[in-house]
């Protein structure tokens, strides 16, 4: 399992090297650019993942995963600005008021700033599965390491995830039913059945693919609504 959460490092390290190329291309993408804070931390938990085989328990491999906790919970409210850039693009009037991107980044800054330095702050615990060794929030059933237990830990995910949740479902419907781009909506479909599929050894380890196919289908929705050719009339 180290070397498939290696691969799709690597995978999504190529998306990272490729969407800041693209973005160049055209600065005025304001989506494009924002969905790089998304991949970023996407990419740091694969390789986070992938690296505990090697590293072993102990302070660095600890580190690393409080880093990449914390950085998905700042990313998390960025998806709702990304959402609004998105559909700007894509010729909604109602999302294309000089205001809202502004107003949304800078409350997206301030609350994942404050979720993220709360994040760092949680307690770790150990967690075996397969070969990889990792540190969670809270120990999943059958991944219990030596000395460690079941639940140990409480996971408990902040308000903004399920908000940004939320709100890209939304978003992905929109854009089904409004602009008939149905890729970002099968995604977030997706994701739920993901979510909801009973925990276990390998249902730990869907979620990683998910998020990179889910990611890149963020990266082609930016790019495609952003060009004007492909924007419908104005709602």
């Amino acid at each position: 399992m180290s070397w498939f959460m290696a691969a799709l490092a690597l995978a999504e390290l190529s998306l990272l090297v490729w969407a800041p190329r693209r973005w160049l291309q055209d600065r005025s993408n304001i989506a494009l650019l924002l969905v790089l804070f998304i991949i970023l931390p996407i990419t740091i938990d694969s390789l986070t993942v992938a690296s505990g085989r090697w590293l072993g328990f102990g302070e660095p491999l600890e580190t690393l995963n409080r880093v990449r906790y914390a950085w998905f919970v700042f990313s998390m409210p960025l998806m709702c600005v990304i959402c609004a850039a998105t559909l700007a693009d894509a010729g909604f009037s109602w999302a294309q008021q000089r205001w809202i991107v502004p107003v949304l980044l800078a409350a997206a800054v301030l609350l994942g700033g404050y979720e993220a330095s709360q994040a760092w702050s949680r307690e770790f615990h150990a967690a075996c599965v397969f070969d990889v060794q990792r540190y969670v929030l809270q120990v999943p059933p059958g991944q219990e390491c030596a000395g460690s237990q079941t639940g140990d830990g409480t996971f408990g995910l902040p308000l903004v995830v399920p908000v940004a949740t939320a709100v890209l479902v939304v978003t992905a419907l929109i854009l089904l039913f409004r602009r008939r781009w149905p890729w970002l909506a099968i995604m977030c479909a997706a994701l739920v059945a993901v979510v909801n599929v009973p925990q276990s050894d390998l249902s730990t380890f869907i979620s990683y693919p998910t998020d990179a196919l889910l990611t890149l289908t963020l990266t082609l929705t930016a790019i495609k609504f952003h060009t004007s050719q492909n924007s419908a009339p104005t709602a």
